[in-house]
């Protein structure tokens, strides 16, 4: 099951950076990738980015389909997920070595109103 979820986090990887070929889902692969692209449809994000998706959400999925979801299968989808998560994060700017990074600061001046849209 080891090489099974190492070649799916391998094309998903190559499915990320390159996006222009069609996938080549490994043998026995294709179930656990359609459950991986169900999941990540539903993906919820925070202020910073992405979640990860949850083992209730993986549950959640389980119950709803009718799929009997392993222990292995959560390890792959688990695996596969943190792939993308990682790519995810990869686009955005990275602080030189060694130099302490902030927060981000909107280059927009906030106004009456949308202070009153966030805190009431």
């Amino acid at each position: 099951m080891a090489d099974l979820s190492k070649l799916l986090c391998d094309e998903l990887q190559g499915q990320l950076s390159a996006n222009s070929r069609k996938a080549r889902i490994p043998a026995g692969g294709d179930i656990l990738w359609q459950w991986f692209l169900d999941l990540n449809k539903t993906r919820t994000y925070h202020q910073a980015g992405p979640n990860p998706i949850s083992h209730s959400e993986i549950l959640a999925y389980s119950q709803l389909t009718g799929w009997s979801i392993e222990p292995r299968h959560v390890a792959i989808l688990r695996a596969m997920d943190a792939v993308w998560i990682e790519h995810a994060y990869s686009k955005r700017e990275k602080a030189p070595e060694g130099v302490k990074a902030l927060a981000p600061v909107s280059k927009h001046a906030i106004t009456a109103g949308a202070f009153d849209a966030m805190f009431g």
